[in-house]
């Protein structure tokens, strides 16, 4: 009791003096989503700056981490706005407005073109660390820009510690998992990059901090080969977790804001660094909503439900009433096995193709990380797939489909695991109409089309100059009731005739 007393006397003493004796690290990852979700019950960045403004009204010295993954997939982001697609300006914005302070890369930053993450950049005023990704421009490998400032490698951030003149001094670092293969995207090694920094900057900070885009047993491994990093605050995972390698606390928070860590670092007055408290804080319904950025929300949301309806989309008009029926579609589902929600998908995919034997498409491209209940609506189709893209129809060998097959089964947990409809999955083997695939024979697929692309993990070899592959029939864009033009128009065509 005694000792808890002096510590608060001492937080207390510091405040009067403007020095503290704590910093708060405030984390989000992987945010698509400006509202909330579920309803209204979970998530939306509104609720985020409530929280934000109570932490920082006790302790200023309070800094809000985003570690990567916001600018896209987000469903309104695919809409547009002043003539041109929305592509996450939307997310730039309303994360200005809450007080973001900094931001690593996550791999769907790269998702657009190189001109469109420049103009996020140069409108975030918010920071951004990167101390792995580059851009490459013909060979000539930089870093990527913030208007004309070079983003830096490396933060290090000073605050007023308890004893005048000795700050407290953090240095933090920004590592992204190389997943996104875009040609003006460079990538270093995650762990050399992370030591090389560290090594530059150990006579001037007090204590290391990550910002890291990575798969958890990157964040383990790197922890393990940078024992000084002292928190990871990391991100791709979409789910919430704690774990400690040595003395390295790894946290994520679950995406879209469901939920935010609050981190308090304790240092006692020496400037030594006591204690890491972490704190995974629920963002729902309880959490009043800042009326300023909810204004700005709601003015987002008009302006890309504009858009979409000028694309041809109704975004409020329901598709189908599930009454009691749920259809997940979170990551640690639509990842894992085949679920109903992929399943729908993939029979909306057969159908629209027409004539086709199986159709099959990356779990990846599911985005909504939410289920869906009650009434579903044209802009919740959206949102479960706001990548939209074109429903190819392949002819392939079976040599290939199995190939195919076997590949995506093979990575449970990655956006590469397929999700199909007309596969069967048989002790002797997969079967489509009923019978074992013949290596030999030719089929017929609806696939979509970023498969085909060669930019799935693992699926670098399934292009339209694959030897497996006859022929690729490409819907006709002119053709406004062809609804492979957009897999999300032949999802909700065949949910409103299924609801009829």
């Amino acid at each position: 009791m005694l000792k808890k007393s002096l510590l608060f006397l001492l937080l207390l003493v510091c405040s009067l003096y403007g020095q503290t004796t704590e910093v708060v690290f405030i984390q989000m990852n992987d945010v698509y989503e400006i509202a909330p979700l579920e309803g209204g019950k979970y998530g939306g960045l509104a609720r985020v700056k409530t929280v934000i403004d109570k932490i920082k009204q006790t302790n200023p010295h309070t800094y809000v981490i985003l570690s990567g993954d916001f600018i896209s997939p987000s469903a309104l982001g695919t809409s547009t706005y002043e003539d041109k697609r929305i592509n996450g300006r939307q997310m730039v914005d309303v994360l200005n407005a809450i007080g973001l302070d900094f931001v690593t890369f996550g791999n769907h930053e790269f998702d657009y073109k190189y001109e469109v993450l420049q103009d996020r950049l140069n409108e975030s005023k918010f920071e951004w660390i990167s101390s792995n990704t580059f851009q490459n421009t013909n060979g000539e490998i930089a870093p990527f820009k913030q208007n004309v400032n070079p983003v830096p490698e490396y933060k290090i951030i000073k605050t007023p510690g308890y004893l005048k003149g000795q700050p407290i001094r953090l240095g933090i670092i920004g590592i992204c998992i190389n997943a996104n293969k875009q040609p003006y995207v460079s990538y270093n090694d995650y762990y050399g990059s992370a030591k090389q920094v560290y090594t530059t900057i150990k006579d001037s900070i007090d204590y290391l901090i990550g910002i890291t885009h990575l798969n958890i047993d990157e964040d383990k491994k790197l922890a393990a080969e940078l024992p000084e990093l002292k928190l990871i605050m990391g991100g791709h995972e979409h789910v919430n977790m704690l774990h400690k390698v040595g003395e390295t606390i790894i946290t994520k928070a679950d995406a879209n804001a469901i939920s935010v860590y609050v981190h308090r670092l304790i240092f006692d007055e020496q400037n030594n660094l006591l204690e890491i408290k972490n704190e995974l804080v629920t963002i729902d319904e309880k959490i009043p909503e800042d009326p300023k950025v909810k204004e700005l929300v709601d003015e987002w949301v008009t302006r890309a439900f504009k858009g979409f309806y000028d694309k041809g989309f109704d975004p409020l008009k329901m598709v189908i009433d599930l009454k009691k029926d749920t259809l997940d579609g979170k990551d640690e589902t639509v990842r894992y096995s085949q679920c109903a929600l992929g399943y729908l998908i993939g029979t909306a995919m057969f159908f629209a193709a027409k004539d086709v034997d199986i159709a099959f498409f990356n779990s990846g491209a599911i985005r909504i990380d939410d289920k869906l209940t009650g009434e579903v609506t044209q802009y919740d189709i959206i949102r479960v797939l706001p990548f939209g893209g074109r429903i190819l129809r392949v002819e392939l060998k079976g040599s290939l489909l199995k190939q195919i097959i076997e590949t995506g089964f093979s990575q449970p947990g990655s956006g590469g695991y397929i999700q199909y409809y007309g596969l069967e999955q048989t002790a002797a083997g997969y079967k489509v109409k009923n019978a074992l695939i013949d290596e030999n024979k030719i089929y017929s697929a609806a696939v979509a089309d970023y498969l085909l692309s060669g930019m799935e993990y693992n699926f670098g070899y399934l292009t339209k100059d694959n030897p497996g592959i006859i022929k690729v029939t490409e819907p006709n864009p002119n053709d406004k009731n062809d609804l492979c033009n957009d897999i999300r128009f032949a999802v909700i065509n065949y949910l409103e005739k299924w609801n009829r």
